[in-house]
């Protein structure tokens, strides 16, 4: 435990961040749809559920710019803390790239 580096920590907050977000993101189109089967099981016997909104998956991506910054950002963080061929500070801070890139991962998805 000595050799935990503050940078793995603030790394590890950031992924479990983005764990989260992508969990109520999928429970709450899952509340939507649940909401959507009721109001066609009140309409009663003849209305079907649209096809598309059953067999979606549970998240959508909003930017796929966003999705390619952020795993740019990533890669670049995780490449400064393994390789020697960055200038000192981004050895550093490696954990800044890394972290601000799950972050913003975190929020392609709606």
């Amino acid at each position: 435990m000595k050799d935990l580096d503050p940078g793995i920590i603030v790394t590890v907050v950031a992924f479990g961040l983005f764990y989260i977000r992508l969990l109520w993101v999928r429970r709450n189109k899952r509340q939507a749809l649940r909401e959507l089967a009721l109001q066609v099981k009140k309409q009663g016997k003849g209305s079907k559920m649209p096809l598309d909104e059953e067999h979606r998956p549970g998240y959508e991506i909003t930017s796929w710019w966003l999705v390619a910054i952020a795993a740019i950002l990533m890669i670049l963080g995780m490449w400064a803390r393994q390789s020697t061929g960055f200038p000192t500070w981004a050895q550093e801070y490696w954990w800044l790239g890394t972290s601000v890139g799950a972050l913003m991962f975190a929020f392609c998805f709606k």
